[in-house]
Order: C-alpha cells, then sequence, then structure tokens
C-alpha cells in the first residue's frame, strides 16, 4: 500500500464535554428564569373576592344601636408556586365611607388554594335607621407577600353593589 492512501476523516460530533456542560447552563438558566417568573406572579397577582356580605345592628351597653358589616370571602393569587402573606389589613370602605379596619394573622396557601377571612366592621357614628337598600362597598386588603424568590407589599381590592333586605334596624 502506498503511504499516500487516503485515511478515514475523524467524526466530529456534537456530544463533546462543552456541548454537555453548555445545555446544562441554559437549562438552569431557563428553570431559575421560570421560576422567577412564577415567583413575580404569585406575588403581583393578589387577589381578594367578597363573596357573603350582611348588615346587621347590635345594641351595646349604651341604648344606642351600633351599624354593623359582616364580611365573609377569600384571598387568593395567580400563583404557580407556594405564597405567604404577612401583616395582612382590611379596610371596608361603605358608599365612599371608612368604615373600619381589621386585621388577620399570617398565612399561606399553596396553588390552587386560597386563605378565608371573616370579618367584623362596626362603626357607632353611623345613623343605623336611615340607611339605603343598596350600598356600594369596597374591601381593600394589604400585606407582605412572599413567594419564592420575591416579596413585595401589595393592595388589592373588591367593590360590589350590595343590595341589603331592609334600610333600617
Amino acid at each position: 500500500m502506498a503511504d499516500n492512501a487516503e485515511k478515514p476523516r475523524k467524526r466530529r460530533s456534537l456530544g463533546g464535554w462543552k456541548f454537555i456542560v453548555a445545555i446544562v447552563l441554559i437549562l438552569g438558566y431557563s428553570a431559575a428564569a421560570a421560576y422567577g417568573v412564577m415567583s413575580d406572579a404569585s406575588v403581583r397577582g393578589l387577589t381578594v373576592k367578597m363573596f357573603n356580605v350582611s348588615r346587621y345592628c347590635t345594641t351595646p351597653s349604651s341604648s344606642l344601636k351600633t351599624l354593623g358589616y359582616g364580611v365573609r370571602g377569600a384571598i387568593w393569587s395567580a400563583s404557580s408556586i407556594q405564597t405567604s402573606l404577612s401583616h395582612l389589613t382590611f379596610t371596608l370602605s361603605v358608599d365612599g365611607s371608612a368604615i373600619g379596619t381589621n386585621w388577620q394573622g399570617d398565612s399561606s396557601f399553596a396553588p390552587g388554594q386560597s386563605v378565608p377571612f371573616n370579618l367584623t366592621f362596626t362603626d357607632p357614628t353611623l345613623n343605623p335607621t336611615a340607611l339605603p337598600v343598596a350600598s356600594r362597598l369596597v374591601l381593600t386588603v394589604s400585606a407582605t407577600v412572599a413567594a419564592g424568590l420575591y416579596s413585595a407589599s401589595e393592595a388589592a381590592s373588591d367593590n360590589t353593589l350590595q343590595t341589603f333586605a331592609s334600610t333600617g334596624c
């Protein structure tokens, strides 16, 4: 055989160690970016909803009647990951007048879950004998929301026109 015979060419493959390291880095970066986006969506997607509102009167130790509102509902997030809430503050406004503020303890929820609340707001300064049949209620919740990589102070509100059975106590 002659010395100048063709030698088989060395075949280059895509499976070298540099290629594997590059793929691992791309996958790691993509996973971290996706987790960051889900964290941000969970924190910024805070939602509150009133499901049941009642209006009633009580007679405390004095003979004057006090107007009260019972509000039931839930808080959730557009979350894809575990979300925790701390420093929960609820404020209720009725027909543009602030009725009161309520607090609830820290809580958390998993994806697809919510945190229920059952609140009572009273205002001794309102006249419970001349109330409108329908009132515009705005419930605002503010909290420190933490999910994954992010934590921020957020607020959300729900607005509803509620019709009540009577105009007084």
